[in-house]
C-alpha cells in the first residue's frame, strides 16, 4: 500500500502505520462512534457489508475510499466479514478525546478470525468454535485443535499406509472454523478457512517453553517432536491474537482414534445425529430429541461425546451408574437440574477473564453462578461419581466480587456506575459529591448569605466561568474580603471564593475522577480473578459432565428408555426397539416397535421389503441404540443387550458429489471400498439399497459378492442389508451366519397396508408399483408399470414393442392372486381358491 506517506493528513498517517502491523486483516479504526475502514479495506468491507462506499479528504488531494459502522453495533458487522472469510483487526481510541493533546493515541486490541473468536455473540451457544493446526513429516500425521472461549484442547497423530485420509477424515469431523499450517499442501484444495504460516517450522525448544505455559508439564517429555510442533504453532498463534498474556492451562489431552467408537463424517450425516439430511436442520436430528441439558456446557459436551463414543466398557459403566443414581433419584436430579439452569457459561466467562474482555455484568453473573456451589456439591455427595473436589477458595471469588461490583452495574466499563462506592473511601468521597453537589452548593450559598447580609447572592454557574457568586450593585458595599473578583457586569459583580473554586473542582471533576478510580478498582479485581480462572475451569468440567448425564437420566424418564447391558461376546439383543427420533415425531403409541437378536450364528441380516415400509427406520435405529449406549446413555427399548463396537459404518441411500465429479454409483463404491478397509468383527455395518446406482444386473452382481465378502473372510462385521434384490434372500442357505428376515405388510385390494414389523423371512416382492399409486402417479403410468412388470418376470420383455397398444386392464389373475394369503387360508378356501384360478384360465384361453 504505497502511498504519498508525507502529503498525508496526521490522522491518516496513523491509519497507515496501524495498517502495516495487521496487513491480511481488514483494519477498523475507532473515529468517534464510528469504526471506519479506509483505501482497499473500504473496498472490500462495503461489498461483503452491504454498506455505502464514500470517500475521505487524506491529504494533498488525494481522496481515501471510506465506508464506516457505528460502534455500538460493531459485532454483528465483525460476525459477518469472518464468516465470509475475512480476517478482523480492531484499533481503538487509548484516551478520551477530549483530553487529548494532538492526534489520540490508537492501537490495536484485538485480532478475531474464525477460530479466535471468543464474544458470545459471535459463537454458537451449543456448539464448540475449533481452530485446528495440522503439520506432516516423513508420512506422519499431527492434528491439534482447540476452542480458545473454553480451553479445551486435543491432539492426535495419524501413522502408517492410511494417515494422510485418517487425518482428512478427522478434520471433517471436528469442522474447524479455522485450519493454520506452514504446509497447506497437506489440505484438500476445496479446505475452507485455511491460514498459512510462515514457512519457517518452530524449534522444539520454542514448542516446548510455549507449551510448558499452558499445558501440564508431564505431557511433555514424552510428546512426539511433530506433534509438539503442531501443537506450538497452535499455541503461538493464539497468543499473537489474543494480545494479552495468557496464563490459564488448557483441558488437554492426547488421544488415538482406537480410544473411541469411530463415527466417521458420512456415518454422522447418514445417522442424523446433528442435522437432518434433506433440511440441515436441528430439529429432526438426534441431539434434538437427546439434548435435555441445563446449561449450555453440558450442551457442547454433550456434542462431543455423541462425536466419540467410548470403548473402554468400565468408562461407559461410570457413566452408566452416575444416570442410573439420577433416574431413581427424582428429587437430587431436580435440584441439580435446578441449580445447572442458574449456572452461567463459566467456561466461556472465564476465557473472557482471561481475554480481559469480561464486562461488570458478565462478572456478577460468574459470582452468581459459584454461589450455586455449595449446593451442587451437597447434591452431589449423594452420587457415586467421586466428582465433588471443588476448591473451597471459590467462596473467596464470589465474596470479593460482591463486595466489589454494584448487583446491577453498568453493562461496560466506558462509563462508571459499576463499582459499590463504599468499597473505596476516595471513591466514597467522590459518589457523593456527585450524588450531592447541589446541596452542597445551596449549603455554601446560604451560610455566605447569612454571613454576608447580602440578601439576594446566589451560586450561579456557565460553561465559561464555571461556579460564581452573583451579587447585584446595590449589595456590593457589603462584599467581603475574600470574595475574589471574576467577572464585572453592568448590573451586577461574579466572584469566587477559595471554598467555591474547591468545590467546583470537585463537582466539576468528579465524574471523571469516579470513573478512572471504577477502571482502576475493575482492573485490579479482574487481574485478582484470573488467578482462579484454572480453578473455576475445573469446576465447570465437572458441572458440564453431572449436566450431560442428569440429561441422559431425564431422557429416560421422559421417553421411557431402559439401561442396556453391555458385552464384549456376539451377543446383541434389543426388544421392542425404537427409533429415537421418529417416535418423537409421530408420537410413541403410533411407533412399530421391533426386536434384533444376533449372536455367533447370525451375524448379518438380510431385510427385504417394499419401499416406505420401515427398513430404513429400522437399521438406522440399530444404530442410535449402540451409539446411545456407547456415550452413556440408556437406550429406546424394553430390554438391550448390546455388545461394545470399534465403528459403525454406513452407506444408505444416493449422494451424488458432483463437485467433485463422483457420480452416485462412484460415491457408492467408494464409501464401500473404505467400509471394507477398516471395518472388523466388531463393527456395525449398516448397508441400505448397495448397487442401486448401475444396471441392475451390475447392481445384483456386487451385492451378492459383498455378502460374501463380508462373511467368508475374517472381517464379519454385525450387519444390517436392506435390499430390493430377492435373489440375496437364497445367501442364508449357503453363506454361515446370514439370516433373511422381512417387513410386513398387508393388502387390502389395490391398497398397501404398511406393517412395519420385522419377522424371519423373505419379502419376495418390493410393491414398488404399489407405493408409486400410493405416492399419486398417473394411473395410465403405473397401469403400464403392471404390464412391464408381469412381462419382465416372464422374460417377455424382448417382445414388446413400446409403441403396442396398451390394454387399460390389468391380468385378473394376477390380481386375485396379489390379495391371497397363505397362511389365512382354511382347506376349504383353498380349494376353491383353486377351482377359482382353473376356471380364469380357461375364461382367458
Amino acid at each position: 500500500m504505497s502511498k504519498p506517506v508525507r502529503q498525508l493528513t496526521p490522522m491518516m498517517l496513523q491509519y497507515l502505520q496501524i495498517k502495516e502491523e495487521v496487513p491480511d486483516y481488514i483494519l477498523m479504526y475507532r473515529l468517534g462512534d464510528f469504526y471506519e475502514m479506509f483505501y482497499e479495506d473500504a473496498v472490500i468491507a462495503s461489498e461483503a457489508l452491504d454498506l455505502v462506499l464514500t470517500s475521505r479528504n487524506a491529504g494533498g488531494g488525494e481522496k481515501a475510499p471510506l465506508c464506516g459502522v457505528p460502534y455500538h453495533s460493531v459485532d454483528g458487522y465483525i460476525q459477518t466479514l469472518v464468516e465470509k472469510g475475512f480476517n478482523v483487526a480492531l484499533a481503538e481510541q487509548m484516551e478520551d478525546p477530549k483530553f487529548a493533546k494532538g492526534l489520540v493515541d490508537r492501537q490495536i486490541t484485538k485480532l478475531i478470525t474464525a477460530g479466535t473468536r471468543t464474544d458470545a455473540q459471535m459463537l454458537s451457544r451449543d456448539e464448540n468454535n475449533y481452530l485446528a493446526s495440522v503439520a506432516a513429516e516423513s508420512g506422519s500425521y499431527a492434528l491439534c485443535y482447540c476452542d480458545i472461549s473454553t480451553f479445551f484442547m486435543r491432539a492426535t497423530v495419524f501413522e502408517g499406509e492410511d494417515a494422510h485420509k485418517e487425518l482428512i477424515e478427522e478434520i471433517r469431523t471436528l469442522s474447524p472454523s479455522e485450519i493454520i499450517t506452514a504446509q497447506p499442501e497437506i489440505l484438500p484444495e476445496a479446505a475452507a478457512n485455511v491460514t498459512e504460516l510462515s514457512t519457517s517450522l518452530m524449534r522444539r525448544e520454542k514448542a516446548a517453553e510455549l507449551a510448558s505455559r499452558f499445558l501440564e508439564k508431564s505431557y511433555l517429555s514424552s510428546m512426539e517432536p511433530l506433534l509438539l510442533r503442531t501443537l506450538g504453532e497452535l499455541l503461538q498463534y493464539i497468543v499473537r491474537t489474543q494480545l494479552v498474556e495468557v496464563d490459564t492451562r488448557f483441558d488437554f489431552s492426547v488421544y488415538a482414534r482406537e480410544d473411541y467408537l469411530l463415527l466417521d463424517p458420512t456415518a454422522i450425516n447418514n445417522l442424523e445425529l446433528f442435522e437432518t439430511l434433506r433440511t440441515k436442520e436441528k430439529r429432526g436430528s438426534l441431539i434434538w430429541v437427546i439434548d435435555r441439558t441445563s446449561n449450555p456446557m453440558g450442551a457442547r459436551l454433550l456434542r462431543q461425546w455423541v462425536k466419540r463414543p467410548l470403548r473402554d466398557i468400565n468408562a461407559i459403566l461410570h457413566r452408566q451408574n452416575v444416570v442410573d443414581s439420577l433416574f431413581r433419584d427424582e428429587r437430587i436430579r431436580s435440584r441439580l437440574r435446578n441449580s445447572f439452569k442458574k449456572v452461567g457459561d463459566l467456561e466461556r466467562l472465564v476465557s473472557k477473564l482471561v481475554y480481559t474482555t469480561l464486562n461488570p455484568k458478565e462478572v456478577v453473573s460468574l459470582s452468581r453462578s459459584l454461589s450455586e456451589l455449595p449446593d451442587i456439591v451437597d447434591a452431589l455427595l449423594a452420587l457415586p461419581i467421586g466428582l465433588v473436589d471443588i476448591p473451597d477458595t471459590l467462596s473467596e471469588v464470589t465474596k470479593r466480587i460482591d463486595e466489589t461490583i454494584l448487583d446491577d452495574p453498568a453493562a461496560t466499563t466506558r462509563e462508571g456506575g459499576y463499582i459499590r462506592s463504599e468499597y473505596n473511601e476516595e471513591l466514597q468521597e467522590t459518589v457523593f459529591v456527585m450524588e450531592h453537589a447541589g446541596e452542597m452548593l445551596i449549603s455554601l450559598e446560604e451560610r455566605e448569605r447569612e454571613a454576608t447580609s447580602i440578601k439576594n447572592l446566589k451560586i450561579k454557574y456557565n460553561r465559561v466561568f464555571g461556579y460564581f457568586f452573583d451579587v447585584t450593585n446595590s449589595y456590593s458595599h457589603l462584599v467581603p474580603d475574600h470574595f475574589i473578583r471574576k467577572q464585572t457586569l453592568r448590573g451586577s459583580e461574579r466572584y469566587f471564593t477559595e471554598e467555591l473554586k474547591t468545590l467546583e473542582e470537585k463537582i466539576l471533576g468528579a465524574e471523571e475522577k469516579r470513573n478512572e478510580l471504577e477502571r482502576e478498582i475493575y482492573d485490579e479485581l479482574i487481574k485478582w480473578l484470573k488467578g482462579y480462572s484454572n480453578a473455576i475451569l475445573e469446576v465447570a468440567a465437572i458441572i458440564s459432565k453431572v449436566d450431560v448425564l442428569s440429561s441422559f437420566a431425564q431422557l429416560a424418564i421422559e421417553e421411557d428408555y431402559v439401561r442396556p447391558a453391555l458385552t464384549h461376546d456376539d451377543t446383541f439383543i434389543l426388544r421392542e426397539s425404537r427409533h429415537p427420533v421418529i417416535e418423537k415425531m409421530i408420537g410413541r403409541d403410533r411407533f412399530v416397535r421391533n426386536d434384533l437378536v444376533m449372536n455367533r450364528e447370525n451375524r448379518f441380516y438380510i431385510l427385504t421389503g417394499p419401499n416406505m415400509a420401515g427398513k430404513s427406520t429400522y437399521l438406522r435405529q440399530v444404530a442410535l441404540s449402540v451409539l446411545l449406549a456407547q456415550i452413556g446413555s440408556f437406550v429406546p427399548a424394553s430390554e438391550a443387550l448390546i455388545p461394545i463396537c470399534d465403528a459403525i459404518f454406513t452407506r444408505v441411500g444416493a449422494s451424488d458429489d458432483l463437485a467433485m465429479g463422483a457420480s452416485t454409483f462412484m460415491v457408492e463404491m467408494s464409501e464401500l471400498s473404505y467400509i471394507l478397509q477398516h471395518c472388523t468383527n466388531e463393527s456395525l455395518v449398516i448397508l441400505d439399497e448397495v448397487g442401486r446406482g448401475t444396471s441392475t444386473f451390475d447392481g445384483l452382481s456386487i451385492a451378492w459378492a459383498l455378502v460374501e465378502y463380508l462373511t467368508r473372510t475374517e472381517l464379519h462385521p454385525r450387519t444390517l442389508f436392506a435390499t430390493h434384490y430377492h435373489e440375496l434372500t437364497q445367501l442364508e442357505d449357503v453363506l454361515k451366519g446370514v439370516k433373511n428376515y422381512r417387513i410386513t405388510l398387508r393388502k387390502l385390494g389395490k391398497e398397501l397396508v404398511f406393517l412395519r414389523k420385522i419377522l424371519p423371512g423373505k419379502s419376495m416382492r418390493s410393491y414398488g408399483i404399489e407405493a408409486a399409486q400410493m405416492a399419486g402417479l398417473p394411473e395410465d403410468l403405473t397401469i403400464r408399470a403392471r404390464e412391464i412388470l408381469s412381462r419382465l418376470e416372464r422374460n417377455e420383455i424382448h417382445e414388446m414393442n413400446e409403441a403396442e397398444e396398451v390394454q387399460s386392464q390389468t391380468d385378473p389373475l394376477a390380481d386375485l392372486l396379489d390379495d391371497v394369503r397363505i397362511e389365512e387360508l382354511t382347506p376349504l378356501e383353498a380349494l376353491n381358491l383353486l377351482n377359482e384360478v382353473l376356471k380364469r384360465r380357461d375364461d382367458e384361453n
